[in-house]
C-alpha cells in the first residue's frame, strides 16, 4: 500500500488537477449538474430541505453528510441562520453550521411594504428601505472592488420588475472624479442612474438617507395603458399607481458578482451571495469533500493531511485546532500530545492551547510553502506510527471526540474578555 506522504503529495502537487478528475467521476458528474440546474430554484428553507438531492449534496459540501437525516436539526440551523451570534448556528461549536447558515441564508436581504392610507383620501405610505449600514467616507472601485445588489419592487398583485446595479470600474468610469476614492454621494447618483435606466424608471428611487446610508423608496406613476400613451380609453386607459399599499413592495438583495475575479463591495447591505450565486462555491466544496472522503477510505492519514491543509489558513488561534477533532489529531501528531477528551478541565484546556501555540506558528500557515511543508511532516510521522488504515476516521470529522463544546465556548470567552 502507498504510504501516508506519497498519498499526500500525489494528490496535493496538482489539486486542481485531483479535483478535475473527481469531477470527472459519473455519480460526481451527474450530481454536480444536477445541483447546478436546480439550486437556482431554491428560494426557501422547504425549497431545500425539500429536494434530497440538493440537500444531500449541500450537506456533503460542507462536511455534514452525517447529518443529513437530521432534517429538524438543520432546519433551525437554517431559520435562524448566521447573522445573530445567539442564532443557533453560532451557538454550536462546529462551525461547519456557521458556514452552511451563511451559505443558505433564504432571508437575505432586506424588504419593505407600503401601507394604506392613514385616513381617506391620504396617500398610502410608501416602501422605503435605508441601508442597515451608513456608507463609508470613500470606497476603492479602481481595481476588482464591486457591488453588485438586486432591486426589487412589486408593483401591483400582478407585476414585479427589478434591476442588478452594478458598480466597477466600468460602470463608474466618466460618473466619478477618481474611482479610487468614490464619494457616498457619486455611490447614490450612479445607482439612482442604474435605476433610471431600467424598468424600474419612475417607479423607484434612491439617494442617500440623512444618515449617511443608502436609500430605497418607491414612488407613484401612471401607467400610460396598452399603447403607452397618454390618454385613451379600455385597455388604452391611464391608471395611477400609487406609491404606497400593500401591494407595492421594495426589496434589496445581493446578486452574483459579475465574474469570478471580482471582490465585493458592501455599501450596508452586507455582502453574502444567496444560494442561486453560490452554486459554484458549494460544487467547489463538494469536490474537495468528496476527494478527501475517497481518501480516508484507504488511508485516514491521507485525509487529514488533505483536511488540515484545506483548514489551516483560516486559522487564528489554538482554540480553533482544540475544537476540531481532525485538527486536533494533526495537531498532537505533530508534536507528540495524546489524545484529549471531552472532559478535560479548563486549566488542561489552557495549558494545551499555550503549548499548541508555541509548537506550531499557526500564523505562518498561510503561506503555502510552509503548510506544505508542516503537512508533510504530519504525513511522514503518522506513516511511523500507523501501519494500517484502521483508525476511527468518522469520528474526527463529525465533531465528536474533540474537547467539551460549552467549555471550549467559555474559554474562548474569557480569552476575548468576554
Amino acid at each position: 500500500m502507498t504510504d501516508t506522504l506519497t498519498s499526500y503529495r500525489l494528490i496535493a502537487k496538482d489539486l486542481t488537477a485531483s479535483l478535475k478528475r473527481k469531477a470527472a467521476e459519473p455519480s460526481v458528474a451527474r450530481e454536480t449538474a444536477y445541483y447546478e440546474a436546480n439550486i437556482g430554484r431554491v428560494k426557501t428553507v422547504d425549497d431545500l430541505l425539500g429536494d434530497q438531492r440538493l440537500y444531500a449534496y449541500a450537506m456533503k459540501a460542507y462536511g455534514l453528510e452525517e447529518m443529513t437525516y437530521a432534517k429538524a436539526f438543520m432546519r433551525k440551523v437554517l431559520e435562524e441562520g448566521a447573522a445573530s451570534s445567539a442564532s443557533f448556528a453560532n451557538r454550536l461549536a462546529d462551525d461547519r453550521y456557521t458556514a452552511f447558515a451563511k451559505a443558505f441564508s433564504f432571508g437575505q436581504g432586506v424588504t419593505a411594504k407600503g401601507t394604506d392610507p392613514a385616513s381617506f383620501g391620504l396617500p398610502g405610505g410608501a416602501a422605503s428601505l435605508s441601508a442597515p449600514k451608513r456608507l463609508a467616507d470613500a470606497y476603492d472601485f479602481s481595481g476588482r472592488a464591486e457591488t453588485s445588489l438586486l432591486v426589487e419592487s412589486r408593483i401591483d398583485a400582478a407585476t414585479t420588475q427589478s434591476v442588478t446595479v452594478r458598480l466597477n470600474a466600468k460602470t463608474l468610469a466618466g460618473q466619478v472624479e477618481d474611482l479610487s476614492k468614490v464619494t457616498p454621494a457619486e455611490i447614490a447618483a450612479a445607482v439612482a442612474a442604474q435605476i433610471d435606466a431600467s424598468a424600474l424608471k419612475g417607479k423607484v428611487q434612491a439617494g442617500l438617507a440623512a444618515d449617511g446610508s443608502l436609500f430605497f423608496q418607491t414612488t407613484a406613476l401612471t401607467d400610460l395603458g396598452a399603447d403607452g400613451l397618454a390618454g385613451g380609453t379600455g385597455l388604452d386607459a391611464d391608471t395611477l399607481v400609487n406609491a404606497g399599499g400593500p401591494n407595492r413592495t421594495l426589496t434589496i438583495r445581493n446578486a452574483p458578482l459579475s465574474a469570478a475575479d471580482k471582490v465585493a463591495a458592501d455599501v450596508g447591505f452586507g455582502t453574502d451571495l444567496g444560494p442561486d450565486a453560490l452554486a459554484q462555491t458549494v460544487t467547489q466544496a463538494y469536490l474537495r469533500q468528496s476527494l478527501e472522503s475517497e481518501a480516508g477510505d484507504a488511508d485516514t492519514g491521507v485525509r487529514l493531511a488533505l483536511y488540515f491543509a484545506r483548514k489551516a489558513p483560516t486559522l487564528t488561534g489554538a482554540y480553533e485546532i482544540l475544537g476540531d477533532a481532525a485538527l486536533s489529531q494533526v495537531a498532537n501528531t505533530v508534536i507528540g500530545l495524546p489524545a484529549t477528551s471531552g472532559a478535560a478541565s479548563s486549566e488542561a484546556l489552557a495549558r494545551r492551547a499555550d503549548l499548541i501555540a508555541k509548537k506550531i506558528d499557526i500564523a505562518s500557515l498561510k503561506d503555502p510553502a510552509k503548510l506544505d511543508a508542516f503537512v508533510r511532516r504530519f504525513a511522514a510521522i503518522w506513516d511511523a506510527q500507523n501501519n494500517t488504515a484502521s483508525a476511527p476516521v468518522l469520528a474526527l470529522f463529525t465533531g465528536s471526540g474533540g474537547i467539551d463544546a460549552e467549555m471550549l465556548v467559555k474559554r474562548q470567552a474569557a480569552r476575548n474578555g468576554g
